[in-house]
């Protein structure tokens, strides 16, 4: 049994999974500057999850896309006077270098939205159809009010979208709410040619038409930080249902917690931002990987050296546990712990405590039972995706 928080219907719920393949879309990065910390928690935590299915032994399809064409990308850089593709080319590597060091599993497919213009002007074009969007001076925008369950998944209120400070303002829309799904092209700005003007896709029609393109009408997992839920997420569900209005899109959205600094969220507005591969090279991507284990996926997560220092040292101590470990039948009580646990809405800090429950308990065990217990976490932390690496 899995039992996993869907933030559509703001509930726990008995995941029914697909027998034949389960379909995973992570929205990945905006490569417009390195990775940060938050990026490898949202890849390290649905990480866990698609090795997870796998153990369960689901035959899983996983997209996660790469936006590579975005207003950020363009201003940065202008600001460092490149071609944006140059940026974009080497932030992906950054991306791609970490979530190597991270050893998080390599997606099925990894679209970059620059090679799904033609998916993306199809898909705008459906949308248009069906008097879902309209065309104005700026670009191409989607009209918020002719879908009656906008908002549904954010829970938010119009008013306060219409005061947020993350809503596009353009005096040629219809609402202050509508948001762009092609935005026509400023001088100097890169753009391609569509039967409404020269221009860019707007950000949450990529991954619409990315995923319509690689993984069907509808998907089973769509995840991403919960700082995405509005206006992303939000928008990709509006304009997808709009599309397909028969169409499910999406069973269980998921929605990784932010990484705080001092109880303030990370962000690149607070300037408060920390690089990934500073920590991985002083910690090792294991550690990494066992300090983002130890917080619910769905909780906010401190950040301080003192808490890598504390994951280093715990993660020493189960090195050294699972070190001596030979071929040896399986602990089926921790099993079924490892699988409660997890089943529990992916609940990691509660396995940790369990296998340190065990492991303090080894003392007492005979040479057999104690070797079963050094397979089992050693098992465990392979299913989990951990190296021991040195």
């Amino acid at each position: 049994m899995l039992n996993l928080y869907n933030s559509y219907t703001k509930s726990l719920e008995e995941v029914e999974l697909s027998q034949d393949e389960i379909k995973i879309y992570l929205c990945g990065p905006t490569v417009q500057s390195s990775p940060h910390i938050g990026h490898g928690r949202s890849s390290v935590v649905f990480d866990f999850l698609i090795r997870y299915l796998k153990y369960l032994n689901h035959k899983v399809l996983f997209v996660r896309n790469i936006t590579d064409i975005d207003d950020k990308i363009i201003s940065k850089s202008s600001e460092q006077g490149i071609p944006f593709q140059e940026l974009a080319n080497k932030v992906m590597t950054e991306f791609g270098d970490v979530y190597s060091s991270l050893n998080c599993l390599t997606p099925d497919k990894e679209p970059k939205a620059t090679e799904y213009i033609d998916e993306i002007k199809e898909y705008i074009t459906q949308i248009l159809n069906k008097d879902m969007a309209y065309i104005s001076e700026s670009g191409v925008y989607f009209e918020t009010s002719n879908f009656t369950d906008y908002l549904k998944l954010s829970g938010r209120k119009l008013d306060e979208v219409i005061s947020g400070t993350r809503v596009e303002l353009q005096d040629d829309k219809k609402a202050p709410e509508d948001f762009a799904l092609w935005k026509f092209a400023k001088e100097g700005e890169p753009y391609w040619d569509s039967e409404w003007g020269k221009g860019r896709p707007g950000w949450h029609i990529e991954c619409s038409a990315m995923i319509n393109a690689l993984l069907g009408e509808e998907i089973d997992f769509h995840c991403g930080g919960n700082d995405l839920i509005f206006p992303h997420h939000e928008n990709e569900l509006a304009q997808s249902k709009a599309a397909k209005p028969n169409k499910n899109f999406v069973k269980y959205w998921l929605h990784n917690g932010m990484i705080n600094l001092s109880g303030k969220k990370m962000s690149k507005s607070e300037g408060n931002v920390k690089i990934l591969k500073d920590y991985i090279d002083e910690y090792s991507g294991d550690v990494m990987r066992f300090y983002f284990l130890r917080a619910q996926y769905r909780s906010p997560q401190e950040f301080t050296e003192d808490l890598l220092i504390e994951s280093r040292t715990t993660f020493k101590k189960i090195s050294e546990f699972v070190e001596e470990s030979k071929s040896a039948p399986i602990d089926e009580n921790l099993l079924n712990i490892f699988e409660a646990c997890m089943g529990d809405d992916l609940n990691t800090p509660k396995l940790i405590g369990e296998i340190f429950i065990q492991i303090n308990q080894s003392l007492t065990l005979e040479e057999e039972e104690l070797q079963n217990l050094r397979s089992t976490v050693r098992f465990i932390f392979d299913i989990l995706g951990f190296t021991f690496t040195k």
